[in-house]
């Protein structure tokens, strides 16, 4: 009887663990089912208040609402950040030719003036022949990655019915999920024991809790950015500041990326241009973003998710490291996870070596 159950139990743990590597192997293929789920989820509280406001026990048409806004909500959104994005992508991309020669010229020039300076210089030859040779590897270099963009552009438009299909499923999922959601819980406690039952559930609501405190803690550094953003850009380019702080403030959102994606190629092009003020300038802004929200991430989230920094911080680079850019939001999630399953006794760590 003692083998029949620890053979079961054996095997339930292989399962587990196959079902775990499979799902880490593969797990792009569950992105959109995840990321439904997710929102689902996040949804739920807005459904339950339709619910009530309507008087009605039946779900469809409070579901309806909610993944009407949501979706509506997410279009605008990506509507207008996409739009400016793509637009201003097509023009660098179209003006790079007109750029390399810019470029070349004021190293031609550069060269001219370092020669005048070096003049009286010993072996000035080598020297002078060494970085001609270095930048004429570094023009071509550039003019290869200029000629490669059209063709990498070219790649990402084709990509978009995958796109786009992927797409349909996730919100497809998610207003189905959204229905059934209630079952859905029901369904997975009862495949426990009560006292199990309770444990995941205070488990769940510690990590309900999180994600509540991470999105707190994304709109209060977003504040903060848009903040500086607008003051920044004041000084910088009045006409612009209240339009460009808003797109970055919304683009700042995606981790490892955020501002720069507006601001680089914004300060690139005005260095280019020749007007070097501005651009450093933009450079110099960019910088102080980056340094802000890397300095008030892992603390502000620490404060409102219940982890000190340095535990956020760790969770977010190794979250980031496993799982990409997800893994962003999944590390501190699991962390929690894990606290909270060592907190209920399910996860035992009272051991001695």
């Amino acid at each position: 009887m003692e083998k029949r159950l620890l053979l079961g139990k054996l095997i339930k743990w292989i399962l587990i663990i196959g079902t775990i590597i499979f799902l880490y192997f593969h797990f792009s293929v569950f992105v959109p089912i995840i990321m439904a789920f997710i929102t689902a989820l996040v949804l739920e509280p807005l459904v339950k208040w339709f619910q009530f406001r309507l008087r009605t026990n039946k779900r469809l048409i409070p579901v309806s609402i909610s993944f009407t806004l949501f979706v509506l909500v997410i279009g605008v959104v990506i509507h207008f950040t996409t739009t400016y994005l793509v637009r201003e992508a097509i023009k660098f991309i179209y003006r790079l030719p007109h750029y390399m020669i810019e470029i070349n010229g004021f190293i031609d020039q550069l060269i001219r003036d370092f020669n005048k300076a070096i003049a009286d210089v010993p072996q000035k030859d080598l020297i002078i022949r060494e970085l001609e040779q270095q930048s004429q590897m570094a023009l071509a270099k550039t003019q290869m990655l200029s000629q490669t963009a059209i063709p990498t552009l070219a790649q990402w438009i084709q990509g978009i019915p995958n796109m786009i299909v992927v797409t349909l499923i996730y919100l497809i999922t998610l207003f189905l999920l959204s229905l059934d959601m209630p079952s859905i819980i029901q369904n997975f406690y009862a495949h426990f024991q009560e006292g199990t039952s309770q444990k995941l559930k205070f488990i769940f609501q510690r990590l309900s809790k999180v994600f509540t405190g991470f999105l707190k803690a994304q709109v209060l550094i977003s504040i903060v950015i848009f903040a500086v953003a607008y003051v920044g850009l004041l000084y910088i380019t009045p006409k612009n500041a209240l339009i460009m702080a808003i797109i970055i403030w919304i683009i700042d959102v995606i981790p490892l990326i955020g501002s720069i994606v507006i601001l680089l190629p914004w300060s690139l092009y005005t260095l280019v241009s020749g007007d070097t003020t501005t651009g450093l300038q933009l450079v110099t802004l960019t910088i102080i973003l980056l340094i802000l929200r890397r300095t008030l991430e892992p603390k502000i989230m620490g404060d409102q998710i219940g982890l000190s920094a340095l535990p956020t911080l760790l969770s977010i680079y190794f979250g980031f490291y496993f799982f990409g850019f997800l893994g962003m939001f999944i590390g501190p999630l699991l962390f929690i996870a894990y606290r909270s399953a060592v907190e209920v006794g399910i996860i035992r760590t009272n051991f001695k070596l």
